[in-house]
C-alpha cells in the first residue's frame, strides 16, 4: 500500500465517492464494509483512523471505478477521474440519468489549470438573484467561446462555489474580471494549481435545491442549515461540483432552458431566490 494512503481524509472519501456517483451503502457494499463504517469515516476531518484493509479496499474499489488519488503541489492528496474515464458507462446505483459527459482530451496536459473558489451574492445588487445567475451563464459561455475556459457556478442560499478550467493564463484573467464583478462579494480561492485533465469540458451555472437532490447530496455537511462553501476541500469541493453538473442532466433541472422567468421557482428549496423569481413572474412590470 503507498505510503500516502495514510493520509487519507474524510473529505477526499466523500469528494471520491460523489466523482463516482455511488451512494454510501453502495460504497459499502463494493467494499465489504459496513454501512455504519462509511459513514463513520466520511464525518471525519482530517486523516481518517482505519485500518490498512479498509484503506486498500477504498483504493482498489475507487480506482476500478476510475477515480484516482493524485498527489499535489502542497503535499496533500487530489481527488479526480482518470483520463477517460467519463467515456465509459457507469452501472452506479443513484447516478442521476442524462447524456454521459465526456473528458476533454486536449487538456490532459501540462497546459490545464483548475482554480475553484467561492464567494457570496454581494446585498447591494440592484437585479435577484436568478437573473443575475441567467447574465452568469451567458457570459461564461461567451468565455467558453473566446478563451476555452470552461467549469461550473453552483449557487444556493446567496453563495457561489465555482470551478474555472483551462489555461494557466486565461483562468488567472477569468478570475480576476470575476473578482472585479461586484455581483460577487467575499471571494477566497479554495484551489489554484494545474490539473492533471479538465473535469468539465463545458460552461454551467446550477443554482437552488430540489427535494430529488437528497438522494445524492441530502449527507453533504456543507449543505446542512444552509450553504457553507467554505469548509470545503479541494477535493471535497471538486466532487460536489461534480455531483451538481451530473443532477442537471436529471429532473427538474434538464428542461430548464432560462431562469427568466424561472419556471422551477415553485419547487426550489432556495426560497430566498426562488420567492424573488415567482414575484418577477407574477408583476413583470416590477422587475
Amino acid at each position: 500500500m503507498h505510503s500516502s494512503l495514510s493520509a487519507l481524509s474524510g473529505e477526499q472519501i466523500r469528494a471520491a465517492r460523489a466523482l463516482a456517483r455511488i451512494d454510501q451503502a453502495e460504497l459499502a457494499r463494493r467494499c465489504s464494509l459496513s454501512l455504519e463504517t462509511i459513514k463513520r469515516l466520511e464525518r471525519i476531518r482530517g486523516p481518517v483512523d482505519a485500518n490498512s484493509r479498509t484503506l486498500r479496499a477504498l483504493f482498489e474499489v475507487f480506482s476500478a471505478m476510475g477515480v484516482a488519488f493524485d498527489s499535489c503541489e502542497d503535499g496533500g492528496m487530489g481527488v479526480c477521474l482518470m483520463p477517460g474515464e467519463a467515456n465509459r458507462p457507469s452501472t452506479a446505483a443513484g447516478r442521476p440519468s442524462g447524456p454521459v459527459r465526456r473528458t476533454d482530451r486536449r487538456s490532459a496536459d501540462a497546459s490545464c489549470h483548475r482554480l475553484i473558489y467561492h464567494s457570496t451574492a454581494n446585498p447591494e445588487n440592484s437585479r435577484p438573484l436568478h437573473e443575475l445567475l441567467e447574465q452568469v451563464q451567458v457570459s461564461g459561455a461567451q468565455r467558453k467561446a473566446t478563451m476555452d475556459v470552461t467549469g461550473i457556478l453552483f449557487a444556493h442560499d446567496g453563495r457561489f462555489l465555482s470551478v474555472l478550467e483551462g489555461a494557466k493564463d486565461n483562468v488567472r484573467q477569468v478570475y480576476g474580471a470575476i473578482s472585479c464583478d461586484r455581483r460577487h462579494a467575499s471571494l477566497s480561492i479554495i484551489s489554484d494549481q494545474p490539473a492533471p485533465t479538465r473535469q468539465f469540458s463545458e460552461w454551467s451555472v446550477c443554482c437552488g435545491l430540489f427535494e430529488s437532490d437528497f438522494a445524492m447530496i441530502g449527507d453533504e455537511p456543507s449543505l446542512q442549515g444552509g450553504f457553507h462553501p467554505e469548509g470545503l476541500t479541494p477535493a471535497s469541493a471538486l466532487g460536489l461540483l461534480s455531483v451538481m453538473r451530473d443532477l442537471q442532466a436529471a429532473p427538474p433541472r434538464k428542461d430548464l432552458r432560462t431562469r427568466c422567468p424561472c419556471p422551477l421557482a415553485d419547487a426550489c428549496l432556495d426560497r430566498a431566490c426562488a420567492s424573488a423569481a415567482a414575484a418577477c413572474q407574477a408583476n413583470p412590470a416590477a422587475a
